[in-house]
């Protein structure tokens, strides 16, 4: 039961993938670009008490860790469509994407579920985490992020 409904998540994230891509064909490069570093602010915005409540430098509230969740979850179905084609670093001023993006496209989409993979479980265990636990929700998103920018975010 478990493996189907993974199955289908995972049908509808790279669904979302497709469709996001789809409608940021109409986006302008430097309005995609503001829409992504908008969602990227977001998302550290987001993050950054669940590490503080990860590491014991934030009391770790349930609550506030389901909300935070939730909203991560919601940020990282968002990104794809942040990357039109033409929005690579030396295409527009301001960019860090590499053309790679585009190239590699299915890696890059697949490096974006893995976000929305990773912010989709902590979302799901929230309300049930111990301080303890959290950490490995923290790692699997930071990894998801780390792998991404690795390959396709020049520094």
């Amino acid at each position: 039961m478990r493996k189907a409904l993974l199955s289908i998540a995972a049908g509808l994230c790279a669904a979302g993938i497709v469709a996001g891509a789809a409608m940021a064909a109409d986006m302008k490069p430097d309005d995609s670009l503001k829409y992504r570093q908008g969602l990227f602010k977001a998302l550290a915005w987001q993050l950054g008490p669940v590490v503080g409540m990860a590491k014991g430098e934030v009391p770790f509230n349930n609550e506030q860790l389901a909300l935070r969740a939730s909203n991560m979850n919601a940020i990282s179905k968002m990104l794809a469509e942040g990357f039109p084609k033409g929005s690579a670093d030396g295409e527009i001023a301001g960019s860090k994407a590499k053309p790679e993006i585009w190239i590699s496209a299915a890696d890059f989409e697949a490096k974006l579920m893995a976000l929305q993979t990773a912010t989709a479980a902590l979302a799901a265990d929230a309300g049930k985490l111990s301080q303890g636990d959290l950490g490995k929700h923290v790692a699997a998103i930071g990894g998801s992020c780390k792998g991404c920018h690795d390959s396709y975010r020049n520094r």
